[in-house]
């Protein structure tokens, strides 16, 4: 009983504490992946956004999208081998060169990397490659910064170090869904092969954000087509496990810890309501040995009376009474001691069929005899370890409540049997059942439902109680059931 307690106490405080130590470990870890992935899809939005100051990347030859830095680069993304036009009036206009007032191409070069011819060798001690006094106002600006740059520096929280720690890239796709244009400005990791297939399977899926391997995207549509953001997310990805790892470590040792703690002071949290227990056990087996003796001395006086008069009404309901007694206090020792460690300290494997029709025989005939119908399903061969006094108990207590209990010309039956490894006994009677009857409070001790009629059955009122007992010391568990409107079944499994 100590053992029992014990484990049951243990059960219940692992359960409140992993219940507690569970939802803070997944209440971490879904805070942080909301707010991380918040973040993110606010910063590819707003890369998204932002993408649009560098303006559409050119196709290259056979209409395929050009993405990357596959060429010389000249001012804030020019790839087409030509100066920007904007550039060249901004130049010129500054520096008033010639009639037209344009600035020539040997000033600036031919190409993106040329020199200008004046600047080869210039002795003025400024860097070949310059425009004599620096750029021009208006035009320094898109020299030295790339506006889309400019942007990511000035994200909440990005830095100045915002476009070396920033990788994404973006696939546009036209009104048709075919692949418009790839830019891979920020990436080097991916070519255009692979941003095309990323796009694409986002495109299919139809979804506007989510996690796509190592990358987080977002999705804008319009008329014109629609935009694929994919942001390197993948510090963030390795961030959120490990912090899900370490969570759950933590979480599991502190539940081993706990568990030691609760077995180690369990012995001494429960051991006042052992001591009430073993208090109340040793009353009730002490009670029953002290009233046997004048118990048996009442019957034994009746016995003599009875003899000395013959069809003695009061002398006949002495002798009924005591023995009821007699198996009262019978029935409460034997209650207690099934509270014990070892209840039942000799086992052996039997035959349980043999068992049933042996503690159902008597049963047959008095549910006869009282012109009830009696019927039984005992399958053959069924085996059992155990005590087989006990189960022979369980049977007893079920037929005895249905032949007592069911109604006049009523039915009776026995099923044993063994599904699934386990063995189950059921017993059916018909009876009368109140309305909204409460029936597990049949199992506990002196309950009657009807006190009117159980009166005359000569019943003790603790036998569904033992049965219960017995059926939980084996390892099992024993339940009813009502089966109609006029019917109750007991079934118990081992």
């Amino acid at each position: 009983m100590l053992r029992k307690i014990q484990r049951r106490f243990i059960l219940a405080a692992m359960a409140a504490f992993g219940t507690v130590m569970f939802l803070i470990v997944a209440g971490i870890n879904l805070a942080n992946y909301i707010q991380t992935t918040s973040r993110q899809d606010h910063l590819a939005m707003s890369l998204l956004e932002g993408h649009g100051l560098r303006g559409p990347a050119r196709p290259g030859k056979g209409g395929a999208a050009r993405a990357g830095r596959d060429g010389a680069e000249g001012p804030y993304g020019n790839r087409d081998g030509d100066w920007p036009e904007e550039f060249l009036e901004d130049v010129s206009g500054s520096q008033g060169g010639g009639q037209s007032g344009e600035l020539s191409r040997a000033q600036v070069g031919s190409q993106p990397g040329e020199l200008p011819e004046a600047q080869v060798g210039s002795p003025s001690g400024e860097l070949p490659g310059e425009l004599p006094g620096g750029p021009p106002e208006g035009v320094q600006g898109k020299i030295a910064g790339d506006p889309l740059r400019e942007f990511m520096r000035n994200l909440p929280g990005a830095g100045p170090e915002a476009e070396f720690t920033i990788r994404f890239f973006t696939v546009v796709f036209d009104s048709f869904g075919e692949v418009e244009e790839i830019s891979r400005d920020y990436i080097a990791s991916v070519d255009d092969e692979t941003a095309a297939e990323y796009g694409r399977t986002v495109f299919l899926k139809g979804r506007d954000r989510g996690y796509f391997g190592d990358y987080r995207y977002v999705v804008r549509r319009d008329e014109a087509g629609t935009a694929i953001l994919f942001l390197n997310s993948s510090m963030h990805l390795q961030f959120m496990k490990s912090l899900f790892f370490v969570s759950s470590g933590i979480g599991i040792f502190s539940l081993l810890l706990v568990f030691l703690l609760v077995v180690f002071f369990s012995r001494y949290a429960v051991r006042p309501y052992i001591r009430n227990m073993e208090r109340q056990k040793r009353f009730i087996t002490d009670a029953g040995h002290e009233l046997k003796t004048p118990i048996t001395s009442i019957a034994t006086s009746a016995d003599i009376a009875a003899m000395e008069h013959e069809g003695d009404e009061w002398i006949a309901n002495i002798q009924k009474q005591a023995a009821r007694l007699a198996r009262l206090a019978g029935d409460l020792v034997a209650l207690s001691r099934l509270d014990e460690e070892t209840p039942f300290p000799e086992k052996c494997r039997f035959s349980l069929s043999d068992a049933a029709w042996e503690a159902a025989e008597p049963f047959e005939v008095l549910a006869k005899a009282g012109g009830k119908h009696y019927s039984q399903n005992i399958q053959e061969n069924v085996e059992y370890y155990g005590d087989r006094d006990s189960v022979q108990k369980i049977i007893s207590i079920l037929l005895d409540n249905g032949v007592k209990y069911s109604d006049e010309g009523g039915k009776i039956r026995l099923d044993v049997c063994k599904r699934r490894g386990k063995v189950w006994i059921e017993v059916f009677n018909t009876c009368s059942l109140p309305d909204g009857a409460d029936l597990n409070r049949l199992f506990d001790r002196f309950y009657r439902m009807d006190e009117s009629r159980s009166a005359g059955t000569g019943g003790t009122g603790i036998g569904l109680s033992m049965a219960q007992a017995i059926a939980e010391a084996c390892g099992g568990r024993i339940e009813v059931r009502r089966v109609g409107e006029n019917g109750i079944c007991f079934k118990a499994g081992l």
